[in-house]
C-alpha cells in the first residue's frame, strides 16, 4: 500500500472509533460497565496451637473443589516468609506466630478467585495441617464460609462477593 492509502485507512479507523464513542455518550449503550474483575475470595482465619518440636508444616487447603498443597517452614520461614502462595492472585496459607503465645499461630488462608455469581454461594472450606517430619495430623477442620455481596464493587455488570469462615 502507498502512504496515501495508509493515511486514509488510519483516518477512517479513527472516525469509526469516534462514532462509537459518540453513540455511547448519546445513550447508544444502556449500561456503562466498570473495568474491573471481581476477586471473589474465600478466606479462612483463626488460630492453631502447634507443638514446639514441629518445624515444617505441610498443608492442604480446599475451597469447594479447588485444593492446594504446600509446606511452611515455621523455624526459618516464619520470621521472613510465613506464607505459602501458589499463584499470582493472592491465594495463600499463612501461619504467623502470635506474640506472647509461643506455640500459637494465627491462620490466614485465601483461595483463588471464584467466578462471579448473582447469588453468592456458601463455600465449603477445609484446612489440614500435618507435621512434615512425623506425618501427625495437627489440624483437620472443615467450615462453611458465608458469602456476602460486596456493595462497593457491584454494578449492573458485576456481582462481586466474598466468603469468610473462622476456625
Amino acid at each position: 500500500m502507498d502512504a496515501r492509502r495508509m493515511k486514509r485507512f488510519g483516518m477512517s479507523t479513527t472516525a469509526v472509533a469516534l462514532l462509537f464513542a459518540l453513540a455511547a455518550l448519546a445513550g447508544g449503550c444502556a449500561t456503562q460497565c466498570a473495568l474491573y474483575d471481581c476477586l471473589n475470595r474465600v478466606v479462612l482465619t483463626g488460630s492453631v496451637v502447634l507443638p514446639k518440636e514441629v518445624s515444617v508444616v505441610d498443608f492442604r487447603f480446599c475451597a469447594e473443589n479447588k485444593c492446594n498443597e504446600g509446606s511452611i517452614d515455621l523455624l526459618d520461614g516464619n520470621a521472613r516468609v510465613p506464607c505459602a502462595s501458589w499463584d499470582l492472585t493472592g491465594s495463600k496459607v499463612c501461619l504467623n506466630k502470635k506474640a506472647g503465645e509461643p506455640d500459637s499461630f494465627a491462620v490466614d488462608a485465601e483461595s483463588s478467585p471464584f467466578p462471579e455469581r448473582e447469588d453468592p454461594p456458601e463455600v465449603s472450606v477445609q484446612l489440614r495441617l500435618v507435621d512434615h517430619a512425623t506425618g501427625e495430623v495437627l489440624l483437620d477442620e472443615t467450615r462453611t464460609a458465608k458469602s456476602q455481596s460486596s456493595s462497593n464493587n457491584t454494578d449492573d455488570c458485576h456481582e462481586c462477593w466474598g466468603a469468610t469462615a473462622t476456625l
